[in-house]
Formats: structure tokens, C-alpha cells, sequence
């Protein structure tokens, strides 16, 4: 799915890895945790002014003329850097919520350069650091979303403001519908993530039985469209007159001698539709929510060239570690071999943890087998058997096969623990994924796919 690179020991491509990284930092405090960096556009020019932060905590920094950022005492263990909302005017403060018109290119640490999969809060780049550590030099690289920003006018060209709209963008690499509100102007801006550009895109609103539909227009990479204005094929709605609270209407029935702890019942004054609703340690890439995205042809989605690889550095003990995609056993293994690999062996809780958080609890094949001997569980890649995590027996539903029929292993969804499969099983048809580990990651570094 996704790839990797290594310049130096490794090019990292992945959404969490975990460093352990200790440096000297003068001017900073000597007491508690600190990370500091540099934020850089694409041409690697520093940006000034930049909104960076942390979601450990909700820290925030802002940088310097030179693009520096710093942040103090921040806690420790797992950190995610991330990019809040930059503000708008001189008394807003930046905030976290996940709907930045910026994106992390990558994060760049002692050489190595990890490459941003997904944004938060469904990824990120995230990493460990021990208390009382100093971490600084960080290249943080950042650009501009490709987006779509549209006005949302009537057929009398009034604009449709605050109001709730249902959308659907259709681009070469596939399609996406959802819901959006536009804002006090009529406009409202949707995301392109797909890495599908240049691509020629369509724009759809509905609004209470009326819509509107763009021509096709050309989205260039790293590109944004803000000048598409859609006119709905009606006028606006009528006002809808404003209704007296009830208590006044009762002090006119009954002379003023309505009691003043009746409750103010009222309606809301509607001059235009307001219908409040549905509302968008080396080098980096990212889209709305959307309900549907069902990519209209696949075989057109354009990839860039880093993630076509998707490799992480295990800092405990200099392992990479790839998720693939497979269709079965064999082929997690065939994958394996082309790229001087073994599917994974875990050999401690430590690692165990460490690669639960760096590709979340699923199902994979991982590199146990007893196909040998039966009983005697050994790795594939050669490592000796220090360290067990099988699941309770009958924990799944169970299995038509008898224990010697079941020689191979998959990691399961929960808390990773390990369950014996074979040919038949349930988990032996489910399983579509595995874990690659390289260990001589210094001497012969993952090679990048074609």
C-alpha cells in the first residue's frame, strides 16, 4: 500500500514510530522534556508566524523569523506533532480541530525522514521520548491542502449562507459525498486527499430540492481551486415572518396580567435560510470526512513516490517493519522474500507494544510456525522463541481443524495475541495483511518497490 524510502539508515514512511532520542540543548531548560525544530515550506524556505503544536497536552508554538519552534516540559512518552488551525485574525488563537487548510509533508530526526500516511485523529506522526530528554533540530516540512473552495449562490445571486448542503466531488481518481455547511459568505471548502492531481474534478450541491452542478475544471498538483461559484436553480426561499413570544401575545388577550414566570416561548426570525445542521528520525503528504468515497476506478490513483514504501525503525533494536497488503499466506511470505525479509518475529512484551502502536491491533500473519515439529513454535527469520502471546483457547469461534492441522500463526485484533491457524479456519480466510520485519536494516536497507 504505502512505501518507504531510506536515505542515511532509514526513510521512514508510517503513521507512528517510536524514538528513544537523548541530545544536548543549550538554552533550554535543563529540567523536564523539550523538542525543538524548524518549520519549512516545500522549497525548504523557513516559515514565520507557523502554528505548530502538539496534541499531548493541546501545546502550542508559534515560529520565530527563522521558523524555529520550541516547546518546554512537555510529557513524556508517546508525543504526536500536529497542525492546528492558523488564525485569522490578531486576537484568535490557534485550535486543534482536525480540519487545517495546512498538512505535515514530513518529520525529519537525526537523518531519518518519516513520511506523513494520514493526518490526525485517524493518524499522524507520533514518537516516544523518554523524561528529562532534549530533543532538537527537527525539520518539520508543511504545504498547503489542495482544496476546492465554492460559493453556493441562489438563481437571484443572493448567497446561500449559514445553511446545511448536501455535496458530491467526482475527480479521476474516484468520488466522495457527505454534507457541509457554508458560512457567513456562502462558501465552503472541501479537501483533496487522494493524491489524485492534476485531475479533472466535478462539484454537486443540494439544498431543499434545488442544485447546482460545476463543469469539469483542471485541479493541478499541489494546486488550489477558491474561485468556484455554483448557482442553484431556484431563488431563495421567502422570509418567513417573525411570530410574537407567547407571553406577549397573551398580555394582549388577557390586559397585561400575564404572570412574568411564564415561560418566553418563541420562533426564530428566518430572513434567509439558517437552518443550523450537519456541518469538513527525513521528509511529506493527505482528505475530508466524507460518508461515502468509492474511487470510480481505481487502477488511475496515482501514488507519490513515497509511499510506495512503508517502512519503520524499531530504535530499541534497529529493526524495519512494513505492513503489506496479501491475499493469502504464501503471498506475505513470496513479499517477504523479494524484499530480503521474514514476516514478523516478536521477541519481547516491549516489541509487542511497539508494534501494536505503530500499526494498530488487526489481523496479520506474522512469522510462527510448528509445520516442522509439531508443538516446537519457531520464528521464521531464525530468532529463538523468548517471548509468547497466544490468546485463550475457544476465544474465537472454534476451529474444525485439529491442532496439528493448524501450523501457522496471525496476530489478532485483541491486544494483538497470537492465534494457531490453518488451512480452512475462519482467520486463515479473514487474514489480508501482514508484518515484514528486516533485521540488517544498516547493511542492506529495504530495497524500493517498482
Amino acid at each position: 500500500m504505502n512505501h518507504l524510502k531510506f536515505t542515511h539508515l532509514a526513510s521512514l514512511v508510517g503513521i507512528i514510530i517510536t524514538l528513544s532520542l537523548i541530545a544536548s540543548a543549550p538554552c533550554i531548560a535543563q529540567n523536564g522534556t523539550t523538542l525543538s525544530g524548524t518549520v519549512l515550506d516545500t522549497e525548504g524556505k523557513p516559515i514565520a508566524g507557523f502554528a505548530i503544536g502538539l496534541l499531548q497536552g493541546s501545546l502550542i508554538s508559534k515560529t520565530d523569523e527563522e521558523g524555529v519552534f520550541t516547546f518546554n516540559n512537555i510529557p513524556a512518552g508517546p508525543v504526536q506533532i500536529a497542525i492546528p488551525t492558523q488564525p485569522s485574525r490578531e486576537n484568535e488563537e490557534p485550535i486543534f480541530n482536525f480540519e487545517a487548510d495546512n498538512e505535515i509533508v514530513s518529520i525529519k530526526i537525526k537523518g531519518i525522514t518519516l513520511y506523513q500516511e494520514m493526518r490526525p485523529p485517524f493518524g499522524g506522526i507520533t514518537f516516544g521520548v523518554k523524561s528529562g530528554s532534549h530533543i532538537e533540530d527537527i525539520t518539520v516540512t508543511v504545504r498547503p491542502r489542495v482544496r476546492i473552495r465554492t460559493k453556493v449562490v441562489f438563481k437571484d445571486g443572493k448567497p446561500l449562507t449559514n445553511a446545511s448542503v448536501a455535496t458530491r466531488v467526482e475527480g479521476d481518481g474516484g468520488r466522495s459525498s457527505g454534507g457541509t455547511t457554508t458560512d457567513a459568505e456562502g462558501y465552503f471548502v472541501h479537501y483533496i486527499d487522494n493524491n489524485v492531481v492534476p485531475a479533472h474534478h466535478t462539484v454537486t450541491v443540494k439544498y431543499k430540492g434545488l442544485s447546482a452542478k460545476s463543469e469539469p475544471f483542471l485541479l493541478e498538483k499541489g494546486a488550489r481551486y477558491d474561485d468556484l461559484v455554483l448557482t442553484l436553480d431556484g431563488d431563495a426561499p421567502p422570509a418567513v415572518p417573525q411570530t410574537e413570544s407567547l407571553p406577549k401575545v397573551l398580555d394582549k388577550l388577557t390586559g397585561g396580567s400575564t404572570p412574568s414566570e411564564k415561560p418566553t416561548l418563541t420562533q426564530t426570525n428566518h430572513s434567509l435560510p439558517t437552518n443550523k445542521g450537519q456541518v469538513n528520525i527525513q521528509e511529506v503528504e493527505v482528505e475530508p470526512r466524507v460518508t461515502n468515497t468509492k474511487p470510480t476506478n481505481p487502477a488511475k490513483q496515482i501514488r507519490p513516490p513515497w509511499e510506495k514504501d512503508a517502512w519503520a525503525v524499531n530504535p530499541a533494536n534497529g529493526h524495519a517493519y512494513k505492513k503489506i497488503r496479501c491475499d493469502s499466506l504464501d503471498e506475505a511470505r513470496d513479499r517477504a522474500a523479494a524484499e530480503g525479509a521474514s514476516l514478523l518475529a516478536i521477541n519481547d512484551a516491549a516489541e509487542q507494544q511497539w508494534i501494536s502502536g505503530l500499526f494498530g491491533n488487526h489481523l496479520y500473519w506474522i512469522g510462527l510456525s510448528d509445520a516442522e515439529n509439531e508443538g516446537e513454535w519457531v520464528w521464521q527469520n531464525g530468532e529463538p522463541l523468548t517471548y509468547t502471546n497466544w490468546g485463550p483457547k475457544h476465544s474465537f469461534p472454534r476451529s474444525p481443524l485439529s491442532p496439528e492441522k493448524k501450523d501457522s500463526a496471525v496476530m489478532t485484533f485483541v491486544n494483538g495475541q497470537w492465534h494457531a491457524v490453518g488451512p480452512g479456519d475462519l482467520f486463515w480466510r479473514m487474514t489480508k495483511m501482514a508484518i515484514l520485519e528486516k533485521t540488517d536494516v544498516l547493511d542492506n536497507p529495504p530495497v524500493k518497490e517498482k
